[in-house]
Order: structure tokens, then sequence, then C-alpha cells
């Protein structure tokens, strides 16, 4: 019975310890994005499990309610995305200090070609390689090919011997349709995709800041939120496909389009 009544009592506790978690409340969370000493400015800060986010400051300070078990990205044009589960023991220091990774110490290795796209419309075109043909000699191919034109004559649809092909039966086209009816059906083309990061990411190593400032006429802090709105698209992830660039560029215009709209509501 006294062994009964302490296994009971154990789970008293216990229950009521998980109740005091799942009841507590949020509060605001002061921290510093940081890149080796230095403070990184226009990182996007997003607390998952609520969907709310801030972005640091000049010095890397930002503010963001959150608790304990909370999940935190952090995400910008300039540095490898970072994601953090938050404990109890991050909320008991004075600053919670994040360090975040530049790319250029993680990129992969790349081979720039002199037609690589930039994101400028007007160069992209300026380097693509045409082939000039030369203009043909009309009189040349007149003399080469019909020189014995004046040797040939008509055929005689009277003469015995004669078919006329045009009500015959097309047995070469009939072959083929057969040949298709025949053959299995290819299987579906597997999805390649260019990146398997965050969209964000992937865009920001396929596309110079160029694009961003001149193409779309977005600014450093803009560009970080303009991607974020890009991402939440279902379409966004499809896009990055291999050879599918050219949707890619039209997506990112029609959807700069929507977020100036956006900012105006």
């Amino acid at each position: 019975m006294i062994k009964t009544n302490k296994t009971l009592l154990l789970c008293l506790i216990l229950l009521s310890q998980l109740l005091f978690s799942q009841q507590v409340p949020r509060e605001l969370l002061s921290g510093k994005i940081m890149n080796d000493s230095i403070g990184l400015e226009n990182i996007k800060v997003l607390n998952i499990n609520i969907n709310k986010f801030a972005i640091s400051d000049q010095q890397g300070y930002f503010n963001l309610f959150a608790r304990p078990k909370d999940t935190l990205v952090f995400s910008s044009f300039s540095s490898v995305s970072k994601k953090i589960i938050l404990t109890e023991a991050d909320f008991n220091v004075q600053i919670f200090k994040v360090k975040l990774e530049s790319f250029s110490t993680t990129l992969d290795e790349i081979i720039i070609s002199p037609n690589a796209l930039t994101g400028n419309l007007n160069t992209d075109q300026k380097n693509i390689k045409i082939k000039r043909v030369a203009k043909p000699n009309i009189q040349l191919a007149l003399i080469t090919n019909f020189e014995d034109d004046t040797r040939s004559s008509p055929t005689n649809k009277l003469m015995p011997g004669y078919i006329d092909r045009r009500y015959m039966m097309d047995f070469m086209a009939i072959g083929t349709k057969i040949v298709k009816l025949i053959q299995p059906k290819k299987k579906a083309k597997k999805i390649i995709f260019t990146s398997h990061k965050y969209f964000p990411d992937a865009i920001k190593e396929r596309y110079s800041s160029y694009f961003f400032e001149n193409t779309l006429h977005l600014t450093t802090a803009e560009t970080v939120l303009f991607l974020a709105f890009c991402e939440a698209d279902s379409k966004a992830n499809e896009l990055l496909e291999v050879n599918r660039e050219i949707e890619l560029i039209a997506f990112l215009i029609a959807k700069r389009k929507e977020f100036v709209l956006a900012k105006k509501e």
C-alpha cells in the first residue's frame, strides 16, 4: 500500500511539472549575432513555433519573444543559415550569443565560364554565342543543282507503269505508329535539383547582389525579407530543378511585384 502511494505521488509530481512547462509564457529574448567578434546586421531570426521573426541591427542585436524548446532559424544574404533549439540555459544569460559562418568559407568549388549567368539580362544576352551563316549564292546554286534541267522531262501520267502515290497507303507511317504502340512507355524523368539547401540560401548562391539591387531593385534588408516571402510559395523549390533557370528568374520578378504590394498593405 505504501509503495502504491509513492508511485501515485511520483506520477502526480511529474504530471504537474509537465503541465507547468506547457504553460510557461514566452519572454523577450535578447541576443546578438556575430561572425567571430563582429556583429552581423540584417540577419533574419525566425521563431518557427509562433511564425514570428526579427531583424538584427547594425551591431547584431535582436529581440524576439520565445521560450525553452522553441526553434529559431537564422538566415541572411551573406551568411550560412543556422537552426537552434532553445534551452533554459539560453534564458539565464544577459545576452544570448549566436555565431554564423560567412558564405566565403563554406561555398563549394565552382567553375565560372564566360557564358555563366549573372542575373543581368542585357549582359547575359551579349555573352550568348552566335554563329553567323554565310549568305547563299543563288546563281551558283541554280547552276550546280539544275544544270541538266534542259535535258529532263516531266513524268507522263498516261504512260504504262505510272503510279500515283498520293492515293496509296503510307506503310512507313503505319509501321512507325505500330512501333510506338508496342514500345514500353518511358518512366517519368526523375527531378534533379541544383541545391538541397533552404530556398533563400540556394538563390543567394546562384545570383549575385547585382541581380537583386539592379534587376529587382531591392536593398540588402529587403532582399532577406523578399526571399523569405518567396519561400512561402509552394512553387519555389520546384524551380530549383535543373534547366529551369528562365522560369526561376520570371518567378522572382513576378514575386517582386507581389512583395511590393504586400508591403503597401
